[in-house]
């Protein structure tokens, strides 16, 4: 039967809950923020030389555009999060609560990410730190929160997203399921990711290869899942706890 017109309409229901709340693009740009801060920090006072793959390859791309690119860049991120924040606040996400717990939930899965993608590499000795290697366990550590801030930002957020659109509109001529574009975009940013670490300059070792792939892969399905924010915790604790357990 037809509604009247003047039938009220029920309001759409907004999304609400931590699995919601943590997957918001808002959110996740609050709960990376304090460890981007961290990572800037010791680098600039411990460690000014160095920087993360990905990040050199953000910033050698920005010069592109000019001197004042980075300022502009800058500028960017301070009004993209000033909007962010508004819409915070406007929605009444709790934010912060839900930042720590999304800080947690990436711990959690960093404990489980190294012998998942090791058990899929069919090897039984950790044979990668996804960082840079670094002479001093200082270099280690900072570059262990710029791998997970920036190769996180360039391949699953930056690549892959790119990729599952690229596959979706591939796909529709085929009137193929849209999972598929997923699924490739998945494999194929998890291949990039790996092969990216041996064109910065780290000789070729297939084990390590396959180890980063399986990685990529575990990483991507959590960007599919659980969005940016635990995947970028996921990915530094999980070279932190690394690093400091190969010193011992």
């Amino acid at each position: 039967m037809a509604k009247s017109p003047t039938e009220p309409v029920a309001p759409a229901v907004t999304p609400s809950g931590y699995f919601a709340w943590s997957r918001d693009p808002a959110v996740g740009l609050f709960a990376v923020l304090p460890l981007w801060v961290v990572y800037e920090a010791l680098r600039l006072t411990l460690a000014p030389a160095d920087r993360n793959g990905a990040e050199l390859v953000l910033l050698r791309e920005l010069q592109r555009f000019g001197e004042r690119a980075h300022w502009a860049l800058s500028l960017s991120f301070l009004a993209l999060l000033l909007f962010a924040a508004r819409s915070l606040e406007r929605r009444q996400v709790p934010w912060l609560r839900v930042a720590a717990v999304i800080a947690l939930e990436g711990t959690f899965y960093a404990l489980m990410l190294g012998p998942i993608a090791t058990a899929l590499a069919s090897s039984a000795a950790r044979v990668l730190a996804i960082a840079p290697i670094d002479d001093t366990l200082v270099g280690n550590l900072i570059g262990s929160l710029g791998a997970g801030i920036f190769e996180e930002l360039l391949f699953r957020l930056g690549l892959m997203s790119v990729l599952a659109w690229l596959g979706a509109r591939a796909i529709a001529a085929w009137a193929l399921p849209r999972w598929l574009a997923g699924i490739f975009a998945v494999v194929a940013s998890a291949l990039v990711f790996s092969w990216f670490h041996h064109l910065c300059g780290e000789p070729w070792d297939s084990r390590r290869f396959l180890f980063r792939t399986m990685a990529g892969l575990l990483l991507g399905l959590l960007m599919w899942g659980r969005g940016y924010g635990v995947c970028v915790y996921t990915h530094a604790i999980y070279n932190l706890w690394f690093y400091l357990a190969d010193e011992h």
